[in-house]
């Protein structure tokens, strides 16, 4: 798409959360809001790396996705210690994955089992993470 600029990262410096840490983090984010009208950050899950809580700092809006019935209901402390904290600024949940086929009424937040975060699968490709969790 001609409207479309993807800004690779590159190879991984030695120090990652040191240069994140810097002011040219929110110098370049500038830059790039003046020239665009959205710029979208594509991080690693938070709680995997300090990198996504530095780089959310100039975000003006931060989205968790998670997919239903993988996702970990642990994820979802940590979702909401971050936003009683506010170190994530305006975060919201995105959940994607959810079976419309299903007959289900209301919200069962049972139903889930203990799969409700990426966790060490983030990552495999959609729909064979139950394979990967039966091996």
């Amino acid at each position: 798409n001609k409207n479309l600029y993807i800004l690779p990262g590159g190879t991984v410096p030695p120090n990652p959360t040191e240069l994140l840490a810097r002011d040219g983090l929110e110098k370049a984010i500038e830059t790039l809001k003046q020239n665009f009208d959205y710029v979208i950050l594509d991080t690693a899950p938070v709680g995997m790396v300090t990198d996504t809580l530095l780089i959310g700092r100039v975000a003006d809006l931060s989205v968790y996705v998670c997919r239903a019935d993988y996702t970990r209901k642990a994820e979802f402390t940590l979702i909401n210690e971050l936003a009683e904290n506010n170190k994530l600024p305006n975060l919201c949940i995105a959940i994607n994955g959810v079976d419309l086929q299903k007959k289900k009424y209301g919200y069962c937040y049972g139903k889930y089992g203990k799969y409700y975060g990426y966790g060490k699968r983030y990552g495999y490709g959609y729909g064979d993470h139950k394979a990967k969790r039966q091996s």
